[in-house]
């Protein structure tokens, strides 16, 4: 199965990034104005000045090309998903709920409204399972459950979603999911409030890919701060049963598992990159990399320009964050 938590370390470091100097709100993350967040972002070849999402406020300033490239994440998913708006509305909403995110609860439900869903189809949908339309209660379970515990999901849930869909939307399936709990996770961690006057529709805009946004703030440790010492011995059993031989054993079980989509040859990807995909050096062998970019490209591109950004603007030490990733795939129980 395709890996969910994709540099999920990115969530937990967007939230740990330095504050800069300003006002912070009591309940969470200090917002910028509309007006300074822009000035922050790169250049916007159309629709530059519109409002901007909480979080895009909340981020622009030590972030600015990363959350550019996530606000043109989110309206692709929102937009252009191969799951079509209703669809794709629904499982928004299921992992947001599962995610206790009211952020994106009231979105999910806003972008459900206006593409025409009744009040008594989205009252459905929040009653739960029970309520849920037969043609659609698959999906919205895997939703819930990869949101909720990604490892328990069965061979024979995904064969059954993709007699019913295919691949490559059961590939944009997993992606969106994976694009939800990034999203909320990162509303959760700064704590930024739905917009006023209620949900904002997806931000129709197109950033210059050649324009450099303004250098970020630099990062210190406040002053007097200091960390909690470091632990001399490991003694917590659910971690000490991962030694290097437990984990070598577990990737020569995995190595057996067939996998549950055919996984693209490097060919068949190169024919369907986006065009202003970086194209690698050397041929793509990571599997799930294979799989995103093969069966849903533009949305798998607009993915990796996210954490392409992110790495680039974050200049996190790599010892912090491969141990920080680490712990990520420890707690979903994800092998890779």
């Amino acid at each position: 199965m395709i890996r969910t938590g994709v540099r999920a370390l990115f969530l937990a470091a967007v939230a740990a990034c330095g504050a800069v100097a300003g006002a912070e709100s009591p309940e969470g993350w200090r917002l910028d104005s509309n007006e300074e967040a822009w000035r922050h972002l790169p250049r916007a070849l159309a629709g530059r000045g519109a409002r901007l999402p909480s979080w895009a406020r909340a981020s622009a300033r030590d972030l600015p090309r990363t959350t550019a490239a996530m606000l043109v994440l989110d309206r692709l998913h929102r937009t252009k998903s191969p799951l079509g708006p209703v669809l794709r509305g629904k499982m928004r909403w299921v992992a947001a709920d599962a995610n206790h995110c009211e952020y994106a609860r009231a979105t999910a439900a806003s972008d459900l409204r206006r593409v025409g869903v009744s009040e008594e189809e989205i009252s459905a949908l929040k009653a739960g399972p029970e309520r849920w339309p037969q043609g659609e209660r698959s999906a919205l379970k895997f939703a819930r459950q990869m949101t909720c515990d990604a490892s328990t999901v069965t061979d024979a849930q995904v064969t059954e979603l993709k007699a019913v869909h295919g691949e490559e939307k059961l590939v944009a399936m997993v992606l969106l999911i994976a694009a939800a709990n990034f999203q909320d996770r990162l509303i959760l961690g700064l704590g930024v409030d739905l917009e006023e006057g209620g949900p904002l529709p997806p931000l129709d805009v197109k950033f210059d890919p050649d324009a450099q946004a303004p250098p970020v703030p630099d990062r210190a440790s406040p002053a007097g701060r200091q960390g909690p010492a470091e632990p001399t011995k490991v003694d917590d059993p659910a971690w000490r049963e991962f030694d290097f031989d437990a984990l070598k054993r577990g990737l020569l079980v995995q190595k057996e598992v067939p996998g549950r989509v055919r996984v693209p040859t490097y060919d068949d990807v190169l024919g369907r990159l986006p065009r202003d995909y970086p194209i690698p050096r050397t041929p793509i062998r990571i599997r799930w990399s294979l799989v995103c970019l093969g069966y849903q490209p533009e949305l798998a591109a607009a993915w990796s320009a996210c954490t392409r950004a992110f790495g680039e603007e974050a200049r996190q030490d790599r010892v912090f964050e491969e141990s920080l990733f680490w712990i990520v795939t420890r707690t979903i129980h994800c092998f890779y």
